[in-house]
């Protein structure tokens, strides 16, 4: 634990984690009560107590610093905390209580210069392999105490390289990926655009893991950065090996997730570089916020009436021989099966839009594996996220990657980003 002069507060939200919590009354339709770590969980929590070894009180800086000077110091008084900490008591998650206080010094932006101390540490960690947990002030009292339990439990067993569940009925020679991009505005023309690509082992979600790299020759286009027929064939041979090296095959089959449309230079390129490989399918997933539906049912004399719930999660409407709609977002079953679920309770959802630019699977599998990995973020205890994971996961990856010292090869566990 990384706390700060004064913690008590955080030794006491620490002291919840060994004892059952109630939801609110309007978290009952999904959220189960929290019975403490180790029922949840089937193995013990080992928390340090206040003033004992695995605590460490981060110092306090000069209150009086500016934004950037502050910043820049708390950045060296927290890795510092951290290295004392792992290095004298090897814990496999570290936690890190960020005070309301520090507010103002969480990170500055200059003509020349941009800092995120959240993003900064996460990036120092990750070269050292150590997990990492922020938690600040304001999530210790917030009122929602027992999904703020579940949450930050499923953080904690997941950090500690444990797998909380997979999925269930896709293709076992299936494998995915996701390709998200990272731009720094600061850095020189041609250095600035840092591809996070992660990678779905196997269809039951293990060995997820990430790889970054710089994209040598980017194309923007309204904004955003496409490879260049050699650049995604280099993406494409490392994937194709990274596959290898865990499975020792390749699968017969690969998924290649995206934002925006691919090119026919990454088209090519991609393919090339996964030679080998049966079938690759390459699909665009964008929320298409202009279309908003509601939901319908039978009203007893021969039509419809509309409901009082939006459109059903998994709902699919195949528009043409590539395109797809897609409601990740939207009702599902409740804990009582006798009433419906729907996240966030208000507004109407907007659909996924699926584009197949390669591969001949069908659009109803398309959307049946993106339904599945819509509930593979192990980083939210939501039923499940509007994005699949590979897409959400890659693209924080990028922005996080760029602060790493070096840019290789070298793969990264996604737990340690989270």
């Amino acid at each position: 634990m990384v706390g700060f002069p004064g913690s008590t507060i955080f030794s006491t939200f620490i002291d919840s984690f060994f004892h059952r919590k109630e939801p609110l009354r309007t978290e009952q339709d999904y959220l189960l009560p929290y019975p403490g770590f180790q029922s949840a969980f089937g193995l013990p929590l080992n928390a340090p107590e206040r003033g004992n070894l695995g605590w460490i009180n981060c110092p306090e800086p000069d209150p009086k610093l500016p934004a950037r000077e502050g910043a820049l110091e708390l950045r060296r008084l927290i890795t510092n905390s951290i290295d004392a900490l792992h290095s004298s008591n090897m814990p496999n998650v570290i936690l890190i209580c960020f005070p309301t206080r520090w507010a103002a010094w969480r990170g500055f932006k200059t003509e020349d210069e941009r800092f995120d101390l959240h993003d900064f540490v996460k990036a120092y960690c990750v070269q050292r392999g150590i997990a990492t947990q922020f938690l600040d002030q304001d999530t210790l009292t917030n009122p929602q105490h027992c999904r703020v339990l579940w949450w930050l439990s499923l953080a904690l067993y997941v950090k500690s390289k444990r797998t909380p569940w997979l999925l269930d009925a896709i293709e076992e020679d299936t494998a995915f990926v996701g390709l998200g991009y990272g731009i720094d505005t600061v850095a020189e023309k041609g250095r600035h655009v840092l591809l996070g690509c992660s990678h779905v082992y196997s269809p039951n979600g293990e060995g997820l893991q990430f790889r970054l790299s710089k994209i040598e020759n980017p194309t923007m286009r309204r904004g955003n950065p496409y490879m260049s027929r050699d650049d995604a064939r280099r993406v494409g041979d490392g994937i194709r090996q990274l596959f290898y090296d865990a499975m020792m095959t390749l699968p017969r089959r690969v998924v290649i997730h995206k934002r925006t449309f691919f090119s026919k230079d990454e088209r090519e390129g991609l393919i090339q570089g996964l030679s080998g490989v049966q079938t690759v399918d390459m699909v665009e997933i964008t929320i298409d916020e202009s279309l908003r539906y509601v939901s319908s049912k039978p009203d007893g004399k021969g039509g419809f009436d509309e409901d009082n719930y939006p459109v059903r999660r998994g709902t699919t409407v195949v528009l043409d021989d590539h395109t797809a709609l897609l409601w990740c977002h939207g009702v599902a079953a409740a804990l009582n099966p006798r009433f419906k679920y729907y996240q966030g309770k208000r507004r109407i959802p907007a659909p996924l839009t699926l584009r197949r630019h390669a591969g001949s699977s069908p659009l109803a599998l398309l959307g049946k594996e993106i339904l599945g990995l819509s509930k593979m973020n192990w980083n939210t205890f939501d039923l499940y996220t509007q994005l699949p994971s590979t897409i959400e996961t890659s693209n924080k990856i990028a922005k996080i990657g760029s602060l790493l010292d070096r840019i290789g090869p070298k793969s990264y566990d996604y737990r340690l980003f989270m």
